[in-house]
């Protein structure tokens, strides 16, 4: 492990390998995978721009619809939700093409491919559709062989950290609550995307094919009919897209640098805090339980108890003569009473 120090600072640099190579290749393929996803699920978009819950699907009932006026010549893009409908001129709704404004939901620079062609975005939303769910199973099933996964997943100790987080993501704190790898915003939105939103982007997806409702018509009706699942597949969609900027957020506000190494070579630039090197060395206090029963007036009675004589139980104990006393650490111990002594105690006693 290669590591640098700092002599201006009380903080110690040392590089640590966070990031194994199965991690960062499948990283930058859903990276990828989700991008072309995304693009071309907006092209399919394009081919009927309305939304809908149940089973039917006729505009008059959309609940969400991107479309365009035309008044004369007039071409005003427009977004309707539940009825309201706001203008959206130069956004979406209208593009302005090589023959002037063309009515469109989604502008060609986000969609996949950039002209219209729904045979062609379903050809690279299914295979990237696959690409995706293969590529996260491996990732998954890795991760968790080694045991890299549970570093990232969020626990109820976490929750009480988040509000900390949060205010020094906002620089409204200077010393960041992290500890390990990860910090409990990543945990929550790592958890939130395994555990929640790709299991369902996947079934809803899956039932929106003609093909699989066939084979597992209960799919549909998970989601309350066709149309409710393509509703849900769309609002998901959007899901990642805040959960990548979120992630992209904070990989460009803390270190961007040291997190793009780390995900590229595998090697992240640690901080250790450590004492300036002007500050002389501490002096090793070795531990003195003695004292600390002194002062808790514990040593006292094992002591007497150590010195207490032991009671004669026979008259040959009595009368045979004591061992002599070492010179140091013997106790000094009263003679014992001679015969004579006893029988007269016990004369006065009677």
């Amino acid at each position: 492990m290669e590591g640098e120090t700092v002599a201006t600072t009380n903080e110690r640099h040392e590089l640590v390998y966070r990031h194994n190579r199965i991690t960062r290749i499948t990283h930058w393929t859903n990276a990828i995978a989700l991008m072309i996803l995304f693009m071309s699920g907006l092209m399919i978009f394009n081919a009927h721009p309305h939304l809908y819950w149940g089973n039917i699907s006729e505009p008059e009932k959309a609940v969400f619809s991107i479309g365009a006026t035309n008044d004369d010549g007039d071409i005003r893009g427009y977004v309707r939700l539940y009825g309201r409908q706001i203008d959206t001129t130069g956004f979406l709704g209208v593009q302005q093409g090589a023959l002037g404004p063309l009515p469109r939901a989604i502008p060609s620079w986000l969609t996949v491919p950039g002209y219209y062609s729904l045979a062609g975005a379903r050809r690279w939303h299914f295979f990237f559709g696959w690409l995706f769910a293969l590529n996260g199973l491996l990732y998954v099933i890795y991760n968790v062989a080694v045991g890299h996964m549970r570093k990232f997943f969020f626990t109820p100790g976490d929750a009480a950290k988040v509000p900390a987080m949060i205010a020094y993501y906002l620089r409204l704190r200077k010393e960041s609550p992290q500890e390990g790898e990860y910090n409990p915003l990543q945990k929550m939105a790592y958890t939130s995307v395994f555990a929640i939103l790709t299991p369902l982007v996947l079934l809803s997806g899956m039932a929106m094919s003609p093909q699989l409702n066939v084979a597992f018509n209960w799919l549909p009706a998970m989601f309350g009919g066709r149309q409710s699942a393509r509703t849900i597949h769309f609002i998901l969609t959007f899901g990642f897209l805040f959960f990548a900027f979120g992630h992209v957020f904070m990989v460009l506000t803390q270190e961007f640098f040291n997190n793009m190494r780390s995900m590229t070579t595998g090697w992240y630039k640690e901080k250790i805090s450590r004492r300036k090197e002007s500050e002389p060395p501490r002096p090793k206090v070795e531990p003195r339980p003695d004292i600390a029963k002194a002062l808790m007036g514990e040593e006292r009675l094992p002591r007497m108890k150590a010195q207490a004589p032991s009671v004669p139980k026979t008259v040959d104990d009595v009368t045979r003569p004591s061992p002599p006393a070492l010179p140091t650490e013997a106790p000094v111990v009263a003679p014992s009473p001679t015969n004579k002594e006893k029988d007269e105690d016990v004369d006065v006693k009677s």
